[in-house]
């Protein structure tokens, strides 16, 4: 049998006005470049789907995905395909929703558009089998239901189900079947309802009928909830909002600290001062809360990264993801998917054993388990990647250490200093050079770039077990928990972060060493000591006056004592970028005004002690 035989020898069977078989006049010559091309987009849209998974907010895939409905829908509709042109239209119009933010691509929204493209593969195949003088058994009873699906996705509201859709759906009866039926029940002659007609033919049972309508009354008497509502905020916007939020705690501050206030203010005006403070802070909270974001976006992508990874290995991995819900500032969310990526690309490389009999042996499961979480403490985030791996191999990298000469007076340095080295620029202990990793880089550029978050990396290993790094990262970047200290008439701002511990400062302990120049010997550890106030030029010292408190810091794996004069106690500051001619100044990372209204600097620790020593 022909082509145009089959096409003009078939019945067209339809359901809700959708034609889902080939036209009698249709040009065959067209409909097989169609079949093609549509292929193609479905496939492409598979593929696009599956990174958008991990990567929702790639609009270039979501782009290509509209696109492809959007071509599907025209050319059917041209074909006279009304079944696939209307189908396309409706997956086109929530795709154009998801484009335009009012829907979320995810959830039932995903699956939604993963069943329409499946949905429209079987639709497609079965075309070409009628092209082919085949019988074509397209899923058309399927269609009507998907297309409610997106009606109330788009809506928010639930259509009232179909009783031939619930029966399909729950396997009581065949898609053909059902088509038989409705074609039979548009006989004017026809006096009985579906359910009635299905179980007097005995396609279905009547215990089957009985439930499928007690399905079709509880769906659609069942609550639907309602879509949030969201705006499109520029984010040059937002940054002046959370500018002016900053300024006006600033101002409140000041104000609750002026001294011509003290002594003078009725009990009422107290009162008063108290409900503003309180909703000041709220407002600082709220705008705050409004450049959070959650990492599951970003701990997606790194899923993918892993599965790649894994397969390009051949390292059997089992990657678990814990606290995807925990908020960060969206520019470190932004920034910190680069860390990620080369932390987790040395895990597998370095950490995870090749060889599974090897895992075997040491009592562990052959496939390994990667994981990285999130979890909220104080006022930071810490984001972890752990692995049950063979850990750090500590001789290897004091032997390297030793080679590139950066063992100094200690030849059996603590772990932590040990570690430290994997972060130098150019420093590998691979033995060969791989896709993953071996050319010393990636590592020194994950510690440059936590720390210009305000961050700090530890490392946890034990061989044979495994290793884990913890990457501590402020919540926001535009506040900070600070340590405010006078010396002479300044203010400064330790982040406290970077605070070790203060101690009361002894003439005695303060040391000359060889080589090392001053030294202040701090619970029998001698750390090197550096006077801002010799560095800062600070004033209003009287002479032969003499610190009276050392703050112990680290950054980098140093530690460094400074001499101060007094705390001020500890807040949080609302950070100032300097004027262009103060930015380029060592040591300085910042400016904040402070609740008695002066000015304090924030200080850089890494600068000034890479400036020191």
């Amino acid at each position: 049998m022909s082509a145009e035989m089959a096409v003009t020898g078939q019945a067209e069977m339809q359901t809700d006005g959708e034609s889902f078989l080939l036209p009698p006049d249709a040009d065959t010559s067209i409909l097989g470049d169609f079949i093609v091309e549509a292929c193609e987009h479905l496939e492409a849209s598979d593929l696009n789907l599956l990174s958008l998974e991990t990567d929702p907010g790639n609009r270039d895939l979501l782009d290509a995905v509209f696109r492809a409905f959007h071509s599907i829908k025209g050319v059917a509709g041209f074909l006279g395909l009304d079944g696939i042109k209307i189908l396309s239209h409706e997956a086109e119009n929530m795709l154009d929703q998801i484009r335009n933010g009012h829907l979320a691509l995810q959830g039932q929204v995903m699956d939604c558009v993963f069943d329409a493209v499946a949905f429209l593969k079987r639709a497609i195949a079965d075309l070409k089998k009628g092209v082919n003088g085949e019988d074509d058994q397209a899923a058309r009873g399927q269609s009507a239901a998907l297309r409610a699906r997106i009606r109330q996705l788009l809506t928010g509201k639930a259509p009232e189900p179909k009783l031939g859709d619930i029966l399909v759906a729950s396997g009581a009866i065949a898609p053909e079947a059902l088509e038989a039926a409705l074609i039979k029940q548009a006989d004017p002659a026809n006096t009985l309802k579906l359910g009635e007609m299905l179980v007097e033919s005995g396609q279905a049972g009547a215990k089957q009928v009985a439930q499928a309508l007690r399905t079709q009354k509880s769906v659609s008497s069942a609550p639907v909830a309602n879509l949030k509502e969201t705006v499109k905020v520029d984010a040059e916007r937002l940054d002046r909002l959370l500018d002016t939020i900053g300024e006006l705690v600033i101002a409140e501050s000041m104000i609750q600290g002026s001294p011509e206030l003290k002594g003078r203010v009725s009990p009422k005006l107290v009162q008063q001062m108290g409900q503003l403070d309180k909703i000041t802070r709220e407002l600082q909270e709220m705008g705050t809360s409004l450049r959070m974001v959650p990492v599951r976006p970003t701990f997606q992508k790194m899923a993918r990264l892993v599965r790649d990874l894994s397969k390009n290995s051949g390292k059997g991995v089992n990657f678990v993801t814990v606290g995807e819900e925990t908020e960060l500032d969206k520019t470190v969310v932004e920034k910190i998917g680069d860390p990620l990526v080369h932390m987790l690309r040395n895990s597998l490389d370095h950490g995870i054993e090749s060889d599974p009999e090897e895992r075997l042996r040491a009592g562990k499961p052959a496939v390994a388990t990667v994981k990285l979480s999130a979890f909220q403490k104080g006022g930071n985030v810490c984001i972890e990647i752990s692995d049950d791996g063979k850990g750090l191999n500590r001789e290897a990298i004091l032997a390297k250490a030793r080679d590139r000469g950066l063992l100094k007076d200690d030849p059996n340095p603590p772990d932590k200093e040990v570690w430290g080295f994997i972060f130098e620029a150019g420093f590998s202990t691979a033995k060969q050079v791989t896709e993953l990793s071996g050319r010393g880089v990636g590592m020194d550029v994950v510690k440059r770039n936590i720390e210009i978050l305000r961050g700090r990396i530890d490392i946890h290993s034990v061989p044979g077990q495994g290793t884990t790094f913890s990457i501590w990262l402020p919540l926001t970047l535009a506040i900070i928990d600070g340590m405010v200290v006078r010396i002479g008439e300044e203010r400064y701002v330790f982040p406290t972060l970077s605070i070790v511990r203060i101690v009361p400062f002894d003439e005695k302990d303060r040391l000359t060493v060889k080589s090392k120049g001053e030294m202040l010997s701090v619970q029998g550890e001698l750390v090197p000591f550096f006077p801002l106030k010799d560095y800062f030029h600070a004033t209003g010292i009287p002479g032969g006056q003499i610190s009276r408190l050392i703050v112990i810091a680290e950054s980098e794996g140093r530690k460094a004592a400074f001499p101060v004069d007094e705390l001020l106690g500890q807040q949080q500051i609302v950070i100032k970028k300097l004027e262009t001619e103060f930015q380029n100044i060592p040591g300085l990372s910042g400016g904040a005004i402070l609740s008695d209204g002066c000015v304090g600097l924030i200080l850089d620790l890494d600068g000034l002690m890479k400036l020191g020593f």
